[in-house]
């Protein structure tokens, strides 16, 4: 389990993070190009799948079930959190297009899962 405090770590930044009201969090303007909102699901979510490989693979069980799982583990939380904004946080909302851009972060770290010593 202890293998895992940095993903819970950082999905608990996730959480506090997702329960901030909107009007609480710096705004930044990248034009029409993105939306730097997107951008920062995608990273975080990256970052969030890439800390359970590692969870994985410091147990020596980075298998292909387990990759499949962090990346199930990372949607499902980032969908979680997007129910839970609609239904319980004020001054947020629920966005399919957040929900994407999770998606896309998580299953963009299966490019580099090959690459890095995690």
């Amino acid at each position: 389990m202890k293998n895992f405090i940095p993903a819970f770590i950082w999905a608990a930044i996730i959480l506090i993070l997702s329960a901030t009201p909107g009007k609480n969090l710096p705004q930044i303007d990248l034009g029409n190009l993105l939306e730097a909102d997107k951008i920062a699901h995608v990273g975080v979510y990256f970052i969030l799948t890439l800390l359970l490989f590692r969870g994985f693979y410091r147990q020596k069980r980075l298998t292909t079930r387990n990759i499949l799982w962090a990346i199930l583990i990372s949607v499902g939380f980032g969908i979680f959190l997007e129910l839970g904004q609609y239904y319980f946080f004020p001054g947020r909302y629920f966005e399919f297009l957040d929900i994407v851009a999770n998606i896309i972060g998580s299953l963009s770290s299966l490019i580099i899962l090959k690459f890095i010593n995690l």
